[in-house]
């Protein structure tokens, strides 16, 4: 039995892995909201951080010490021009970059094979592999997109996983992340209001906004095409994983 812990950022990634335990409950935490569940024999913990590095700091600050694999589950922004919404992501490297310095998290040989194997075996088909950015900004264009493919050879990008692994570095704890494709390389997001995952006030202002209500239109079917892929492989890997 492995003692896992998934950290997730946004609501709908939280319930899309939900649906992949059995008997999953709430619980209390200080980290966020929280549940637990089983994945098979293993005992998985949910924490919903927040979007970010820094709620991903937070989150890992507070995380119990008696865990044996951290997961960074959740959606992300394509970057390789063939991906497209729902498609599963699985890096071997995570890059994060600060001023002029990029540091590389590479995930366990023997953790990327048992999820590997379990996708293949359960859904049919290889997730995608490629180092993910984990960047500190949101990258809304789609030329922002193309520059950080480039420069850090990446498939696709999101914001909390290099903090997470990290801090799974630090304490000599497993770490691995599988990211589901929300938007592709070439839509852009750049009229959205900032702070629209984590705001209220931003989402009210969408009304006002009718030039953005075709791209929240697009994102709302990506969501869901995105968390369907997402259950599909939480089901598939949090019962596969094991120590190195």
């Amino acid at each position: 039995m492995s003692r896992i812990t998934v950290v997730t950022a946004l609501r709908p990634e939280s319930l899309a892995v939900l649906a992949a335990l059995e008997r999953p409950r709430r619980i209390r935490s200080v980290s966020g909201p929280s549940w637990a569940g089983m994945a098979g024999a293993n005992h998985v913990t949910i924490v919903q951080a927040g979007v970010g590095p820094e709620a991903a700091r937070r989150a890992a600050a507070a995380l119990a010490a008696d865990g044996d694999v951290i997961v960074s589950l959740g959606f992300a922004g394509g970057l390789a021009p063939g991906l497209v919404p729902g498609d599963l992501v699985l890096p071997a490297v995570v890059v994060w970059e600060e001023g002029e310095v990029a540091r590389r998290y590479a995930v366990h040989d023997a953790v990327l094979a048992q999820a590997d194997a379990a996708l293949q075996s359960d859904l049919g088909w290889r997730p995608t592999r490629g180092n993910l950015f984990s960047s500190p900004t949101v990258l809304a264009a789609s030329a922002a997109k193309r520059r950080a493919a480039e420069r850090h050879a990446a498939v696709a990008v999101e914001m909390e996983a290099a903090v997470l692994a990290a801090h799974a570095a630090e304490r000599g704890v497993v770490f691995v992340a599988l990211r589901a494709i929300l938007d592709p390389a070439d839509l852009s997001l750049e009229g959205l209001p900032p702070g629209l995952t984590e705001s209220w006030a931003a989402r009210a202002r969408l009304v006002a906004i009718p030039s953005v209500w075709p791209l929240v239109a697009t994102l709302r079917r990506h969501v869901a095409v995105a968390a369907t892929a997402l259950t599909r492989g939480a089901r598939a890997v949090l019962p596969a994983l094991r120590l190195p």
